[in-house]
């Protein structure tokens, strides 16, 4: 007993120390499964309806989400490279338009030109510095992705050999129960996609319903940005808001504001009421929980782990639920939800 005890502290401390050290790779990880888990799950529906292997489902999944984004950028390349030109031209006097409607509130336009001066004077090797930095972000980013994307279709293409691989990592006696925990994981990180899917299209929707009544031009193009990027919480509406507060420069200053307030309103019924809501509807994710888990994940792993933090709070959820309060506090029907 002190020997199995003794190695039970060893792995524990073992896992602590991976992901302390190695967080950033535990994410990847993380990710990867994630991907995985929504290929698969599309690639099942393919299989059962067309009555095909779940391998050749899962390449017909691949070239159908390929083939839909490449067809949605062709159709929508034209419009958004005539608006991008109109944009051009137009957008010194929208700047200064901007400018003038600014100067009005004095503290705004110190800020601003106290920003603009400190960018201005930057010394060559700051900026040296700067763009080194950002390139090796953007090539750090590709490989992440690409490591992602490998994990992912691996995962998805046949599950088994790696849910039985870590299933073998437990005694004989307990192996159908950890098999049962992560079987229950996968199925609860599905519904959490689902419906993420769900509010994802609700936002597209929201975003689309808005621009048009402004006026806004390429609406849907922009809704369908607003809608994608939705799934990175909080830096995501405001990397969409960018190009719709471009676009809407070109009707004035007044038009930038509108657009600013309606996607600032989005994002908060978004973050506070709409996922928290789904996400308790379809994983049973209580909505204070999420928004907590939120808060740590961006202070102690970034960013990823500000995109990563509800589905893994979902799966952590079925680990404390099934393997604590049933297994070890033995409390019988513990797990809620779908």
């Amino acid at each position: 007993m002190r020997a199995r005890t003794a190695a039970k502290v060893v792995i524990a401390a073992i896992v602590i120390l991976l992901l302390f050290f190695a967080s950033d790779v535990v994410l990847l990880l993380f990710a990867g499964i994630l991907l995985a888990v929504m290929l698969r799950a599309l690639s099942d529906l393919v299989a059962k309806y067309a009555r095909i292997s779940p391998r050749w489902a899962l390449v017909i999944v691949a070239l159908a989400l390929v083939l839909s984004f490449s067809l949605i950028g062709w159709m929508l390349a034209p419009a958004i490279g005539e608006q991008v030109d109109e944009l051009r031209a137009a957008l010194p006097a929208a700047v200064d338009r901007l400018q003038q409607e600014l100067s009005r509130f004095g503290w705004l336009e110190t800020l601003l030109d106290g920003a603009a001066n400190s960018t201005t004077t930057m010394a060559p090797t700051d900026m040296a510095r700067r763009v080194s930095g950002a390139l090796s972000g953007t090539l750090s980013a590709i490989a992440n992705i690409f490591i992602v994307l490998v994990v992912a279709f691996y995962l998805a293409g046949d599950p088994r050999p790696y849910i039985e691989g870590t299933v073998r990592l437990f005694p004989v006696p307990r192996r159908d129960r950890a098999r049962e925990v992560l079987n229950k994981i996968g199925h609860t990180l599905r519904w959490w996609l689902i419906g993420k899917a769900a509010s994802m299209l609700i936002i597209g929707i929201a975003t689309f319903t808005g621009l048009t009544l402004l006026g806004v031009p390429l609406a849907g193009a922009l809704a369908l940005i607003s809608g994608l990027l939705s799934f990175i919480p909080n830096i995501g509406p405001i990397l969409a808001l960018i190009p719709a507060a471009l676009f809407a420069l070109l009707d004035g200053p007044v038009q930038v504001l509108y657009v600013v307030v309606l996607y600032n309103a989005i994002q908060a019924i978004e973050t506070y009421i709409l996922t928290p809501q789904i996400e308790r509807r379809t994983v049973a994710l209580p909505p204070a929980l999420t928004l907590t888990m939120m808060a740590f994940a961006t202070v102690l792993l970034g960013w990823m782990g500000l995109l990563l933090a509800a589905p893994a709070t979902a799966a952590l959820l079925v680990l404390v639920q099934m393997v604590y309060l049933e297994d070890v506090l033995g409390e019988r029907n513990a797990v809620d939800g779908k």
